[in-house]
């Protein structure tokens, strides 16, 4: 019996190497070696501080050894704990919760990497809550792993004596730290779980519209978006709880089947970029100027640098880029960059 939980607790730790895996890779537009070489590929801390920039891109600050040429030569040096000084900083700076974040050498000296990979999956619920990343996928009980992988990590966790961090918990723990009066927030919740379930676009409004349920950027114009994706993440979940429910390691939650205040913020702000995305899309169809400005103005997609001047050329470059599809917040900030440059050049030469 022994042996079966620790091999059920190794095939989770797994899960979750893939999840932070796929879900660093989906940020950084990268790909990352294979899951049973994560661990080792955290240590020095490249891919973990270019996380960072990605996340607070008005920082200073500069990845040591980016290419990993360094890396490559002579493994690892003592300057790649630089790396991981600037994702630690960079996720105190953003209030992720101390809790969470580990020490330098925690990653380094490879002392407590469950804990690295344990931050990296409340840092993505963070980010998604923030607007500045997707949402992590959910691979237990999904992901296939060979029995010598799943052997090896048994014997990893071992070496360590390090036991594993309930993941499945990250969203309450958030909701706890939060500063706020944490009594009102979890009813605020619950009546909006509640509201999600009835299946009434109006009464989920208005408790995402309770105060004190600290949520932003909520637009009432946008209410039977947030129903029905608020629904399908919730319909998510309780899959995934059930799932959960059959090891031997599942300790029952209140958070196990509600969504969390930073997950339903996280949806919203993912559903106003939806609709903004749509009206864009709709501006350029309609050859519409004003529609495009009101789109690119829009706050949830946060774009930089957009010149009411430039108008026409935004339409003309997104339409070439998009060519009749939906654009992506990343084609759109692209575009603005393109004909700013453009259009600075112009100036400059005039």
């Amino acid at each position: 019996m022994d042996s079966q939980r620790q091999q059920s607790v190794a095939y989770e730790y797994l899960c979750r190497l893939e999840e932070a895996k796929r879900w660093v890779e989906a940020m950084l537009d990268d790909v990352l070696p294979p899951t049973t070489e994560l661990e080792e590929s955290l240590r020095h801390g490249v891919h973990l501080a270019r996380l960072a920039l990605l996340l607070r891109p008005d920082t200073s600050r500069r990845v040591y050894d980016l290419q990993l040429t360094r890396y490559a030569a002579r493994g690892l040096q003592f300057r790649h704990t630089d790396n991981i000084n600037i994702w630690t900083q960079t996720m105190r700076e953003m209030g992720l919760p101390q809790i969470f974040i580990p020490t330098t050498t925690d990653v380094y000296e490879k002392k407590n990497m469950p804990k690295t990979v344990y931050c990296i999956h409340a840092l993505s619920l963070f980010a998604f809550k923030l607007g500045r990343g997707p949402q992590m996928p959910d691979l237990l009980g999904k992901a296939v792993f060979t029995d010598a992988e799943i052997d090896a990590v048994s014997a990893e966790l071992r070496k360590y004596g390090l036991s594993l961090p309930t993941f499945s918990k990250i969203g309450g723990i958030l909701a706890r730290e939060m500063p706020v009066d944490k009594a009102a927030l979890h009813a605020a919740v619950i009546v909006i779980n509640e509201a999600i379930d009835r299946q009434v676009p109006a009464e989920t409004l208005a408790g995402l519209q309770n105060p004190n349920a600290h949520l932003r950027e909520v637009a009432a114009e946008n209410a039977d978006l947030y129903q029905s994706r608020l629904a399908a993440a919730k319909h998510s979940k309780v899959e995934a709880a059930q799932n959960r429910s059959l090891s031997e390691t599942f300790e029952a939650d209140v958070y196990d089947e509600l969504l969390t205040q930073a997950e339903i913020q996280g949806h919203i702000g993912a559903a106003n970029r939806a609709a903004a995305l749509a009206r864009l899309h709709e501006a350029l169809a309609g050859g519409d100027p004003a529609g495009l400005w009101a789109a690119l103005a829009a706050p949830c997609l946060r774009l930089q640098r957009v010149a009411s001047d430039c108008m026409s050329d935004y339409m003309e470059g997104l339409r070439r880029v998009t060519n009749g599809h939906p654009p992506s917040t990343e084609d759109v900030q692209r575009v603005i960059d393109q004909v700013n440059q453009v259009f600075s050049q112009r100036h400059q030469v005039t």
